[in-house]
């Protein structure tokens, strides 16, 4: 069997297999990452008691800015929508840097940040396994998975998702039978502007569902499913984290300093030996893994519409002509994730490149969401759900708020010329190559200018369902 075997084709081949279950494992497995393990034990030492109200507060901003993304989703569901939806309303060249710089800061920084966190984990059971190795090995597992359909991997995240929820449940539910009142005391002692701090730093764990935009044109009913899958995710995301970090003040007693990994020390204190083992392989494991898996589903679709658009070569996007798969794309990300694990970086520094990444691309979509009301009309009217009124512009003003202020937060927090500098050259590079094609494909008469000048949304890839 020959698995790369394809033939150059457009992304609105590709078929439509995913329902409202599908996307809303894929969003809730992309969000609940390591985030939860990494960002509950530094709020912890921040905000103390407090850490339940700044995961509750933290939601708030990051569903008000995820609406706009579900509007555009149902009004027109489509492939790679993080790119079509920008380059068609707002500007070809913005949405290409935007995912330019999303996928250089995946590859190296959010993709090796998961395996080699996950490595870390797995070493509980395999300490003789180099990290690196067990992180390939990772990589390449899902690397085939997605090789072999996106139904595959969907389901396989399906079935990840339950088990990581169970065993965020199983936790949450052991904290609260074991747990110390007393630790609440003084709830608010670390002061507004610690909780403040908090609540920003926590929003981080609420991103990643806006990837489902991305498999538009995979979803059966786009129109109905996207915008559903969000508000089921959301706010059981939600409720899973307000009880994790309930779980976690209660076992953990803030005055007597705070452990590095407090989720795994407080399940070692309220569990037994195999109820530890299985918080560590199906919490902490699986909440990097499902992320990893989805990353590498909704990891092709804009580049699938940027080659459409004749900005990256077309042999790029050959679809294997048995499991419908991009299996070029994924090969291409499948190696540059490996040399991103062997670059030597720390996992800080692929943290810090990895949020900047998902702040880039996230900045265009937003713009695109004003402009879609007035450019197409009718897609607007005739959405299952739509934002109106005051709401259609504070939505994204809220989104806005979030990038610029994290943005530069993350960059002043870096603290070194090269990394800072390594990430405008990200950036950099995306312009100097979008200018270079432009020209390039001026001189045989295709102008990358008219991508929004005569954009239409009327395929039948594109229409809401």
């Amino acid at each position: 069997m020959n698995i790369l075997r394809g033939q150059t084709v457009s992304n609105s081949e590709l078929k439509r297999v995913l329902g409202l279950p599908e996307i809303t494992f894929i969003a809730v497995g992309f969000t609940i990452g390591g985030g939860i393990f990494v960002f509950t034990g530094i709020v912890l030492k921040i905000a103390g008691p407090a850490l339940p109200l700044a995961f509750a507060l933290a939601v708030i901003p990051v569903f008000l800015s995820m609406m706009p993304l579900a509007m555009l989703g149902s009004a027109i569901p489509t492939t790679g929508g993080n790119y079509k939806y920008p380059s068609r309303m707002v500007s070809p060249g913005l949405a290409f840097v935007g995912i330019w710089t999303y996928i250089l800061a995946s590859f190296f920084g959010q993709i090796p940040l998961y395996a080699i966190g996950c490595a870390n984990y797995a070493r509980a059971f395999a300490p003789g396994v180099p990290i690196a190795v067990f992180a390939i090995a990772l990589l390449t597992i899902f690397y085939i998975i997605n090789l072999l359909g996106i139904k595959l991997a969907a389901q396989i995240q399906g079935i990840m998702v339950i088990i990581l929820i169970s065993a965020l449940l199983f936790y949450s539910g052991n904290g609260l039978a074991d747990i110390d009142l007393s630790h609440f005391s003084n709830f608010m002692r670390a002061g507004p502007s610690n909780i403040v701090l908090g609540v920003a730093l926590l929003t981080f764990t609420y991103f990643g569902a806006n990837g489902i935009i991305e498999l538009g044109g995979e979803i059966k009913q786009p129109g109905k499913v996207i915008p559903r899958a969000l508000f089921i995710a959301f706010p059981l995301i939600a409720c899973i984290y307000l009880l994790v970090a309930i779980a976690t003040v209660g076992l953990i007693n803030c005055d007597n300093g705070c452990p590095k990994e407090p989720l795994i020390t407080a399940s070692s204190l309220c569990m037994g030996n195999a109820g530890h083992i299985f918080f560590i392989a199906g919490g902490a494991i699986l909440a990097l893994t499902t992320t990893l898996n989805a990353l590498f589903i909704v990891g092709t679709k804009s580049l699938l519409v940027i080659i459409d658009d004749n900005i990256l070569p077309k042999v790029l996007g050959k679809i294997n002509t048995r499991f419908s798969t991009p299996h070029i794309l994924l090969t291409i990300i499948w190696i540059l994730s490996i040399l991103g694990v062997l670059s030597g970086f720390s996992l800080e520094t692929f943290g810090s490149y990895a949020a900047l990444g998902g702040m880039a691309i996230f900045l265009p979509v937003l713009i695109a969401s004003m402009i879609l009301p007035k450019r197409f009309v009718r897609q607007y009217e005739q959405s299952k759900f739509k934002l109106k009124g005051f709401w259609l512009r504070f939505c994204p003003i809220v989104g806005f708020t979030m990038i610029f202020f994290f943005s530069a937060t993350i960059l002043i927090d870096l603290n070194s010329p090269l990394k800072i500098g390594l990430f405008f050259l990200f950036i950099g590079s995306g312009v100097f190559y979008y200018w270079g094609r432009k020209r390039y494909l001026l001189r045989r008469g295709i102008d990358l200018s008219a991508i929004k000048r005569t954009a239409i949304w009327e395929e039948s890839n594109d229409i809401s369902g």
